[in-house]
């Protein structure tokens, strides 16, 4: 019988895994440099004004104990938002005080409402205590100035 004489059919070696083809060393080459490019901009977003000036603020926000009623908020977002003006070559606008001062943080991107504003201006010369910041609603003025940093900083 001449099919006796057949050999059975030698199958090959199975695929290893390793070395990678070439087209997963390009794939893992962009997911490389895909990685690098999004740290590289998160680095950079996070050395803008912006973030620096919102992460001051969640400090303010977080420490209920050295800044626990408006007052001391204020006083201190007061420093903050002056700080941002002169960051951003705005001199003219960082000595600006009362009427003119509320009038400029009630203009623009995320204006300031006018009872934030004047409160604001008053806040760093306020005693501890007093009557003014009582009728302040902490939480409030902590988001005006989110919304106000947002837009100007």
């Amino acid at each position: 019988d001449p099919l006796i004489a057949l050999k059975d059919i030698h199958l090959p070696a199975p695929v290893s895994f390793w070395p990678l083809a070439p087209g997963w060393w390009m794939l893992l080459g962009l997911v490389i440099v895909l990685l690098l490019l999004a740290a590289l901009l998160e680095w950079r977003r996070r050395q803008t004004l912006g973030y620096k000036a919102q992460r001051a603020l969640d400090v303010i926000a977080r420490d209920t104990v050295r800044y626990a009623d408006a007052r001391a908020v204020g006083a201190e977002a007061a420093v903050l938002v002056r700080r941002i003006l002169l960051s951003r070559g705005g001199a003219q606008a960082a000595v600006l005080t009362g009427a003119d001062w509320q009038a400029y943080l009630a203009q623009g991107k995320g204006a300031l409402p006018q009872e934030i504003g004047r409160f604001l201006a008053v806040a760093p010369y306020l005693p501890p205590g007093a009557q003014e910041a009582a009728g302040m609603d902490r939480a409030a003025l902590v988001a005006a100035l989110r919304r106000w940093i947002r837009g100007h900083a």
